[in-house]
This record gives structure tokens, C-alpha cells and sequence, in this order.
């Protein structure tokens, strides 16, 4: 099922491990540039030009226990990838925090519903699951796309009706299907636009999501197309005008300590120097470091 390659310090087995990454390099329903089926390979080299202590934390990669499972096989049919991923949750210790690196964001789903499903009856008892918080430029509420309703276009949508979740917000949306704002409007989906966060700050806009969202135990998936294409031009679907990697780093550092599970997707190495994987790689490292400093 795996085909192995570490990221840096990523020197546990996976039974001893408080974290666990798998890569899932998946892009067949891309709409734009495909190319992030190369994105766990180079967020993985990537990971080997940072230091093991990360001083914001006061923590040392190697006084933590991080697996590397390695990539996941998922061949170029969306269902097959799903069951693939799900699949690949019986590799993972319960009490690991799973950390997988894409592929397209139509990867995230099937994990949030297999981090739902161990997670409930355990979290936001008195609502019944996790919550979510989707970092995107997409609202990603479409039924179907492409002829496939496991597009990457439908991922937020496919979140919302997942058993188990009951908080979600987005955070960083500036573009969709005019369809997709009238429904999140009549749902009362919580959504934070790209252009709030720059005009009340990333502080006050994450404060509401994150009561938005409601829960103790927060799934967090980071498309990176959400991040300004200044810090992070190498994505599948590039949109101007997005959060700074300032900003998306203030946000995993927030949520890392109640996080129980993580993300990063659309990384397409492709179509730039290296930086968006090199961005991808540190955020991967910044969220492991807030929440082991947390445990502490």
C-alpha cells in the first residue's frame, strides 16, 4: 500500500509514534494545473533544510516521535483513492496524530471521515463529533465536478455531510461558483473571506471561526491555494488576493494544540522554485512543535 520515503526527523516506528505522515499524491480530477501528485516528494526534500529545534517552541525534532508511513498508492480513479486512503487508517496508532501531505484537496474527506469516525463519542459530546477548519480560496460546495463527486471542487461539501462532524469554517475563500454563495448563505455555512482577514486581522476572523466551529478537537486542512500566490505560486488553482503565510502560520499554531488530525494539499512543485513545498514542509513542522510544546 506504501511506497516509502521519509520527511526529515521522521525517525519513529509507527507504533511508538505521536505522529504519523502519510503522502497521498492524487491529482485526477484537477481543473486547472495537474501536477500536485508531486507534492509529497517535494514537501518531503523540502523538509530537509530545516534545523531540528524550532526555537518559537522551545522544541527539538528529536525529542519527538514522528513515522513516516510513506506515499499511498492511489492510482487515477477518485473512489478507489478514497477507499485507499480509509484504508490506510489501519497503519495509523489511535492515539497518532495523522499528518498527510497531497495530492488535490479531494483527499480530505475520506480522512476527516475516518478521523470523525475514531474521534466520536469522544469529542463535543454534547454535539456529536469534531469540528473542521478548511484554509482555501475555493468555497469547494459543488455536488459534482468534472462528472465525479469526489472532485476537489466538492470537498467542502463532501465535509459537511460527513458523520461525526459537527463544526465547520473556512477561512481565506475569494472565489466560487455564484450557485455555491447562495447555498452557503441559505445553510448558514461559516465561511471568512481572504479580504476580512485583511481588514480585521487574522486574530479576530480565526477567534470567530474557531467559535464558529464549536468543538474542543479540530481537524485542520490547509489547500494552498488559499495562501497568496506571493508565498505560495506553486498550486493546481492560483488565486490573488490570499492569506499571508503569516497568517495560515498563526493559525496552525493556534489550532495545533487541540488539532487531531492535519492536512496540506494542492502543493504542484511544478510551477515554481521550490518555495511552496519548502512553505509546506515548515507549516508541516510549526503544527507538530505547537502541539508537542502543548503537551508539555
Amino acid at each position: 500500500m506504501f511506497n516509502r520515503s521519509n520527511f526529515a526527523d521522521a525517525d519513529a516506528g509507527p507504533d511508538e509514534a505521536d505522529f504519523v505522515i502519510v503522502g497521498a499524491p492524487f491529482d485526477a480530477t484537477t481543473s486547472f494545473r495537474p501536477g500536485t501528485r508531486d507534492g509529497p516528494g517535494a514537501v518531503r526534500r523540502a523538509s530537509y533544510n530545516f534545523e531540528t529545534y524550532v526555537h518559537r517552541h522551545r522544541i527539538d525534532f528529536r525529542d519527538i516521535n514522528v513515522a513516516d508511513l510513506g506515499d499511498l498508492d492511489l492510482g487515477a480513479d477518485p473512489a478507489y483513492a478514497r477507499e485507499t486512503i480509509q484504508e490506510s487508517f489501519a497503519f495509523i496508532p489511535g492515539g497518532a496524530t495523522p499528518i498527510f501531505i497531497g495530492g488535490e484537496h479531494s483527499i480530505t474527506p475520506p480522512i476527516v471521515a475516518e478521523v470523525a469516525r475514531r474521534r466520536r463519542g469522544e469529542s463535543c459530546a454534547d454535539k456529536g463529533g469534531i469540528g473542521v477548519i478548511v484554509l482555501d480560496a475555493h468555497l469547494d460546495l459543488r455536488d459534482e465536478y468534472g462528472g465525479t463527486k469526489y472532485s476537489h471542487a466538492c470537498a467542502s461539501g463532501e465535509i459537511l455531510q460527513t458523520d461525526g462532524v459537527a463544526g465547520y469554517a473556512s477561512i481565506g475563500i475569494r472565489s466560487g461558483d455564484l450557485k455555491e454563495y447562495i447555498l452557503a448563505e441559505e445553510r448558514g455555512i461559516s465561511y471568512y473571506t481572504s479580504d476580512e482577514v485583511r481588514e480585521r486581522g487574522i486574530e479576530a476572523v480565526l477567534n470567530d471561526a474557531l467559535a464558529a466551529v464549536g468543538c474542543d478537537e479540530i481537524y485542520l486542512s490547509i489547500d494552498f491555494d488559499g495562501i497568496d500566490p506571493s508565498y505560495a505560486p506553486g498550486v493546481g488553482n492560483p488565486e490573488p488576493f490570499g492569506l499571508s503565510s503569516w497568517d495560515v502560520r498563526r493559525i496552525v499554531e493556534k489550532v495545533a494544540p487541540k488539532a487531531v488530525g492535519l492536512d496540506v494539499c494542492e502543493i504542484a512543485p511544478a510551477f515554481d522554485g521550490g518555495q511552496t513545498a519548502a512553505l509546506g514542509a515548515k507549516l508541516i513542522r510549526e503544527f507538530i512543535a505547537a502541539k508537542a510544546a502543548a503537551k508539555m
